[in-house]
């Protein structure tokens, strides 16, 4: 597996459903807080034919956390949510820059002026230690969220298996 497949993994999932396009977008939208900024342990996002991005709230705050980014399909049954449980593109970016700037340093600290020199190899510890800090860091935000894309599946699924909408 790649490294950066197995840091941040991307998990596709497709949601069918007996309700046409419209009624299910309903439903979904009825099963997500919107705008609730003190809502904890509900599902958050926005919901629209064309793009679904949802993601589990709760009393931790966790940027590595899966959100679930998807769009509507009409099938001969009704429709199906197709989408992906994966990681925020900023975390990904932030530590593209994070894992990056440890390589670029290391790689300067020992190698100086062209030349390797075996004493300078203590001076890779920071950017080494740096680098398993950040990797830990979005592994252990994961482990703590692992639940989440099987809490938003069971609310996926069950708004749009729902016949009927709240008001």
């Amino acid at each position: 597996m790649p490294f950066w497949t197995w840091l941040f993994p991307r998990t596709p999932a497709v949601f069918p459903s007996p309700l046409p396009r419209a009624q299910a977008v309903q439903n979904l939208r009825a099963a997500t807080a919107r705008g609730n900024i003190t809502a904890t342990g509900t599902i958050v996002g926005s919901v629209e034919a064309a793009r679904v991005n949802l993601y589990h709230r709760s009393a931790l705050r966790n940027s590595f956390k899966p959100h679930f980014r998807g769009h509507f399909v009409d099938t001969a049954q009704g429709c199906a949510l197709h989408g992906r449980f994966a990681p925020p593109a900023l975390v990904h970016a932030l530590m593209v820059f994070w894992l990056g700037f440890c390589v670029l340093g290391t790689t300067i600290s020992v190698v100086q002026l062209g030349r390797m020199d075996p004493m300078l190899i203590p001076a890779a510890l920071p950017g080494v230690l740096m680098a398993a800090f950040g990797i830990g860091l979005v592994r252990l935000g994961q482990h703590l969220s692992a639940n989440d894309p099987a809490i938003l599946s069971r609310v996926i699924r069950q708004a749009l298996q729902s016949h009927h909408t709240e008001p």
